[in-house]
């Protein structure tokens, strides 16, 4: 079992910050920078040169983070912190000129970056230092994905769980399951002695708690540190030497199921008080006991997952790569879930480099990763859905929610809106193939090939690549905009189509 304790972050952080800030607290700006814009990026690092209240600042992939010491007072540090932020909004937002895809009908201007803030107040010393400083990174965080009114940032209440449609689809983290996670840790039964757990602490200084069970369900926790604290009272040892363990465990810890998210285990950690916040989490598999992990394992494998997320992702677009990609696949099977795979590739595309530029074509590639993930968020949410970029002008859906048809159809309809937009005032009446061909057309197209899966017949992610592929060279065959779908493994596809 990993050794329970602080670890939440890094500890010279949390020294530097709680020796500037433990009496009049912190704030945190956080911005998010999307993938490709390095201008923005040279213009947050020129805003953070100048801000001599800065105290701290690190970064996670496209996350910035910078801390703020407090000032005399909470409104004073709130001002500051709005002051601050304003400054970087203007400074970043001269990096964001206007490009075809801002101007596409129906869309707002869309800047790279998003800002939020949140202050700590007070701030205080050791785990409860720790705990609120973490708080304010989450809030503040969150707050980059709230809207704005009347020029005044929104600041609601503290949410541990992002609404689904606020989900990134590529975050790995918020499917990768418990299970995975899960670690030996000594078990009692509820009769057992006080003195036998002590004991056992004694023998091994490594082990940090211990979990009761009844039947094989957990039905409560005894970490050592209490356990010590509490018989190390004037009448600790008479009271509860020789009492049943169940006496003195806590009855309400943090239970959950091994498929449950780390990522949504880590946010009911840390809402938990204080005082239970270091606690193991207990992970049960049809409600018996299966292991525990440490508040520091789930940390550090929620950093690990993103950090696989950051070097696998595409640099264009940020949208997860292939592994992640065949790894989303293989977990919607060994579920047995029903599902439907979207294949997306754009044609004639080289066609569009030729005539418009690489930077155009960049534009247009971020503009349908865009589209895509906006069209699931519209019709089935985010929950069950994800989006990968496979290369290229070639990207996948999977989803297990809405109307896969429907769905389709959106994207094809919002791009052919959108596309437009790319040309600027150029008339286009055809394109050219890859062979120099002239073929009379309105411009780029796309085409969609739909795979639905029953969750019954033997596939695999192989199985499922080659499928697509097959059908993609139908869509690919249909003059214009076009989507094929079929079942799995069945030669009887169907063509469906939307012509321009």
């Amino acid at each position: 079992m990993d050794e329970i304790g602080f670890g939440l972050l890094d500890r010279n952080m949390l020294h530097v910050l709680t020796e500037r800030g433990h009496k009049n607290g912190i704030g945190v700006i956080a911005v998010q920078v999307h993938a490709g814009h390095a201008e923005a990026r040279e213009r947050l690092q020129n805003w953070s040169d100048e801000q001599n209240d800065i105290i701290w600042r690190y970064r996670i992939d496209h996350e910035y983070y910078y801390f703020l010491q407090g000032g005399k007072s909470a409104q004073k540090l709130a001002l500051r912190l709005e002051a601050a932020a304003a400054l970087l909004q203007k400074n970043l937002n001269g990096s964001s000129a206007l490009t075809a895809r801002d101007r596409v009908q129906g869309h707002q201007k869309r800047l790279p970056h998003h800002i939020g803030f949140a202050k700590a107040i007070p701030l205080g010393m050791g785990a409860a230092a720790e705990a609120r400083i973490y708080k304010a990174i989450k809030e503040a965080l969150l707050s980059t994905a709230r809207p704005e009114r009347s020029g005044e940032r929104v600041m609601e209440p503290l949410l541990w769980a992002a609404p689904a449609a606020e989900q990134s689809t590529a975050d790995w983290s918020s499917t990768y399951p418990m299970g995975n996670l899960a670690r030996d840790i000594p078990v009692f039964d509820t009769q057992k002695l006080v003195s036998d757990a002590a004991k056992l602490f004694e023998s091994n200084h490594l082990i940090q708690g211990a979990a009761v069970v009844k039947n094989g369900a957990p039905v409560g926790l005894v970490m050592k540190e209490n356990m010590h604290q509490l018989l190390a009272g004037q009448f600790g040892l008479p009271l509860y030497w020789s009492r049943p363990i169940h006496k003195i465990m806590d009855d309400n810890p943090l239970i959950v199921d091994e498929g449950l998210p780390v990522e949504q285990v880590s946010q009911l950690a840390m809402s938990r008080d204080i005082s239970r916040l270091y606690d193991i989490v207990l992970i049960t598999r049809g409600n018996k006991l299966l292991g525990a992990a440490s508040i520091r394992s789930i940390l550090e494998c929620i950093t690990s997952l993103r950090t696989e997320e950051a070097r696998t992702a595409n640099p264009l677009t940020g949208l997860p790569g292939n592994g992640v990609i065949r790894r989303e696949m293989q977990r919607y099977i060994d579920r047995g879930q029903p599902f439907s795979i979207i294949y997306a590739d754009l044609d004639y595309f080289k066609w569009f480099n030729d005539c418009f530029g690489f930077s155009q074509g960049d534009e247009l590639i971020r503009y349908m990763a865009d589209l895509l993930q906006e069209s699931v968020r519209r019709l089935s949410g985010s929950e069950g859905s994800f989006v990968g970029h496979i290369g290229g002008d070639d990207f996948i859906v999977l989803t297990a929610a809405g109307d896969p048809r429907a769905l389709c159809a959106s994207i094809i309809e919002r791009f052919e809106d959108g596309v437009q937009a790319f040309y600027g005032d150029t008339e286009v009446s055809g394109v050219t193939d890859r062979s120099g061909s002239r073929i009379e057309q309105r411009g780029i197209g796309v085409s969609l090939s739909l795979l639905r899966w029953n969750g019954e017949q033997p596939v695999s992610p192989d199985a499922i690549s080659q499928a697509a592929a097959r059908l993609k060279k139908q869509a690919k065959a249909v003059k214009g905009s076009a989507w094929v779908t079929g079942d799995l493994l069945d030669k009887q596809d169907r063509e469906e189509r939307m012509q321009t």
